[in-house]
């Protein structure tokens, strides 16, 4: 008899005009899943980040008689960074896609000497990325990776002379990443980011061209998003 009103209940319940699942049990969201609505990745973002890179490069200098690059020495880069960053993305289901730009700031200090002292002195000033984001949530944990292309300030120094004018170099950058919500609008994430860089040549003032092949950069950086 229970049983039977049990049932003629819950009938009389979905008869009713206008009724929704929402309305029945108001437990079980859009998203098919009870008590919690899910975290919406989507909208803008504006961030900070540290953290700690190293990297080389191999060098040549321009023989003056042959007029042939010779290979002079590798070149060791490690410095620690910060900078800011600010991106747009939009979640679909599981996938939040969207572009993120940054910059960092460091000191990538590194030389080719054979001797004591510091020779063929190229140093890494300032890292701008723009890259695209493709990731995958899980309510308020999100895997990501990116990519697109970077921009590198350099300053060069022979010696103990003054350094040369700041110079640009292009490349390509790829990172993957995890990032966690505590709330509607602070985000924490982690990050390997590797950036690989054209190469770069230099007039040195005493007469003869350097070439910094392909400088490359391993970042390790935790950082701190807030979601408008």
């Amino acid at each position: 008899m229970t049983r039977c009103l049990c049932l003629l209940v819950l009938s009389s319940l979905t008869l009713v005009p206008g009724a929704r699942a929402a309305d029945i049990y108001p437990a079980f969201d859009a998203r098919g899943s009870y008590g919690q609505s899910g975290y919406d990745w989507s909208g803008a973002y504006l961030g900070a980040h540290v953290g700690y890179g190293w990297g080389g490069a191999s060098n040549d200098f321009l023989h003056v008689v042959t007029l042939t690059w010779d290979p002079d020495g590798d070149i060791d880069y490690q410095s620690a960074t910060g900078g800011l960053q600010v991106g747009y993305q939009q979640q679909q289901q599981s996938v939040v896609f969207g572009v993120e730009a940054d910059l960092s700031l460091g000191r990538y200090l590194g030389d080719d000497s054979q001797a004591a002292g510091r020779i063929n002195e190229i140093e890494i000033n300032a890292l701008g990325t723009l890259r695209g984001r493709l990731g995958w949530a899980h309510d308020s944990l999100l895997v990501y990776g990116t990519a697109g292309l970077v921009a590198a300030s350099f300053t060069k120094r022979e010696a103990n002379d003054p350094p040369i004018a700041a110079q640009l170099a292009g490349g390509w950058a790829a990172s993957g990443g995890v990032e966690l919500a505590l709330d509607d609008h602070w985000r924490l994430r982690a990050e390997y980011l590797h950036i690989r860089l054209g190469s770069v040549e230099t007039a040195i003032p005493i007469g003869y061209m350097h070439r910094a092949n392909t400088p490359s950069l391993n970042v390790l950086r935790a950082g701190v998003n807030y979601s408008f």
